[in-house]
């Protein structure tokens, strides 16, 4: 793995206002392969369950829908077949580690991964920035689902700002971490979420959680810590109870969230969010025994802070790892 030339602490915030119909449409034209239904697209904000402007082409779930809301997420998705995500999980395929990921069986059709894989790579390259245009989009994990019947491909696409790709993985910190003086902290995986049927088609996509705008970053080249001395960290640290061979290392951004109640009375007693991007040098774990047992495994690895050096070992929280 190579080493960065730069690497920088950044500064994350929500943009204000991020949902309009103009977006809505744009995922429909994209998705749905159509903006007949920009007559529909309407603001939910005052739904008990928005927060804040929801434009939406339908609440129904049978309905071919697109949406944006102001939290960042955004969704488009046929009314049928409605498949979304990775549900139903059979298999799971791993194209950074496998040179070669053969075929599998998709609604009685051979499917070829690696084809799937190139496709969907490409399509994201030329599409994956119609919301989000400051980032690059790559496939990083693929799955193999059996949902409402339907046999599908579930893709999750990492987004790179400047080569280096937000954390895919969602965990808890450490239980002495998680609250600091009042403050949680936590993590938040950034990605988009997209569906095949095994064809050269996108079938539904997905943002996962937020869309961030880079508010600040500092770089911190000069102190960077590197592969060899995280690696005498990892070893360190797993000198103990982790007995696990590293089956892959990752360069990443861990976006953690920090949650704090404040009086100040801008606010008016309101939850204040922030959200700061950390680089980390990342040791996968081979965790091929708890695989065998259940296909939806949890991945296991040591997060190595490459500014701090301060070394966290997780299990991730993702039910479909």
């Amino acid at each position: 793995i190579e080493q960065p030339q730069s690497v920088s602490i950044l500064q994350l915030e929500i943009p204000k206002n991020f949902a309009n119909k103009n977006k809505v449409s744009k995922l429909s034209k994209l998705i749905l392969g159509t903006n007949k239904y920009d007559h529909l697209i309407k603001n939910y904000k005052d739904e008990k369950w928005a927060i804040g402007n929801s434009y939406q082409i339908s609440l129904d779930p049978t309905h071919d829908n697109a949406n944006v809301d102001d939290s960042g997420a955004y969704v488009a998705v046929p009314g049928k077949p409605y498949i979304i995500g990775s549900y139903g999980i059979t298999n799971i395929y791993h194209p950074d580690l496998e040179t070669k990921l053969g075929k599998c069986s998709l609604n009685g059709k051979n499917v070829s991964l690696d084809k799937q894989y190139q496709y969907v790579n490409s399509w994201c390259s030329k599409n994956g920035t119609v919301l989000e245009p400051q980032y690059n989009y790559k496939v990083k994990t693929m799955y193999k689902c059996k949902d409402n019947g339907i046999d599908y491909l579930s893709f999750d696409v990492c987004k790179y700002y400047k080569g280096i790709p937000f954390d895919d993985i969602d965990f808890d910190t450490d239980d002495d971490k998680i609250t600091q003086n009042g403050i949680d902290r936590f993590s938040i995986r950034n990605i988009l979420e997209l569906t095949t049927l095994g064809q050269n088609k996108i079938i539904s996509l997905r943002n996962n959680n937020n869309s961030f705008v880079i508010r600040s970053e500092k770089d911190y080249s000069n102190k960077l810590i590197g592969l060899k001395q995280a690696l005498r960290l990892v070893e360190t640290e797993m000198s103990g109870v982790h007995k696990n061979q590293i089956v892959d290392i990752d360069i990443k951004y861990i976006i953690y969230c920090t949650s704090k109640n404040t009086d100040d009375s801008d606010t008016k007693g309101q939850i204040v969010e922030s959200y700061e991007a950390r680089p980390v040098w990342s040791f996968i774990m081979d965790n091929k025994e708890h695989q065998t047992k259940n296909v939806q495994w949890s991945r296991k690895f040591i997060n190595v802070d490459m500014i701090t050096g301060d070394v966290e070992y997780h299990e991730s929280t993702n039910w479909d790892d």
